[in-house]
């Protein structure tokens, strides 16, 4: 038997979720679709082979093109027990719930991070927000206060805060690329300066240890705990 897991994402999510699993789960082999809609038609053609299929797929809901695609995924799964569905709101989210992650991307005392308050305070009523399922009336005034256009849904807005926090430091995350210091063992950035100094300084992690608190600590443990894993 094999188990297989599936995104639909190939650039930054893929990177992530590919060496999380290696890390984590290494029998457990990751394999992008490159998008919703071949990820969809690739479930479809799932037959009872022995071997379990982990889905991985966003469920920001109001963006209405992941909720099609997630109502066609679910048709396409019925009656497939080796199948499952890892929910997660979006990759990005993945890392903003994140318990220690302003720990880990400033340094105490960070002019950087001082810069950057109001936008830590955006990403913990952010994160609130969507953990407790805010009403549209929220999200809106959510927009509103910290300057997001009416039209970002949540999944814009996740990506958007985890690169505004994250830039110009060894975490700097966006929709193409993932920081190396998220999926490297600490001080293994390739472009890193004498003067990069972040929060674990003083407490460096392997990757193996990275990966296992951002599963712990994030709202991706319980998403895994779903599926038996």
């Amino acid at each position: 038997m094999e188990r297989y897991l599936w995104c639909e994402d190939s650039k930054s999510g893929y990177q992530f979720w590919r060496i999380l699993f290696k890390a984590v789960y290494p029998d457990i082999i990751v394999v992008t679709q490159n998008n919703n809609s071949q990820l969809s038609k690739a479930v479809g053609e799932i037959r009872d082979d022995g071997n379990i299929y982990y889905i991985i797929l966003d469920t920001a809901i109001d963006n209405p093109d992941v909720l099609r695609e997630l109502k066609r995924l679910n048709r396409n799964i019925s009656g497939k027990n080796n199948v499952k569905i890892i929910k997660i709101h979006s990759f990005e989210f993945s890392l903003l719930s994140f318990e220690f992650l302003e720990q880990w991307v400033f340094a105490e005392e960070d002019e950087l991070k001082e810069k950057r308050n109001e936008i830590l305070e955006a990403k913990n009523l952010f994160v609130k927000l969507i953990k407790h399922g805010g009403n549209t009336e929220e999200l809106n005034e959510f927009k509103s206060v910290y300057h997001y256009s009416s039209q970002n849904n949540t999944e814009k807005i996740s990506a958007k805060l985890l690169y505004e926090i994250t830039r110009n430091t060894g975490f700097e995350t966006s929709k193409s690329k993932i920081g190396e210091c998220f999926i490297n063992s600490c001080c293994e950035w390739s472009n890193r300066q004498e003067d990069d100094i972040c929060g674990l300084e003083h407490k460096r992690l392997t990757l193996s240890e990275k990966m296992k608190q951002l599963i712990e600590r994030s709202v991706i443990q319980d998403a895994l705990k779903e599926v038996g894993l």
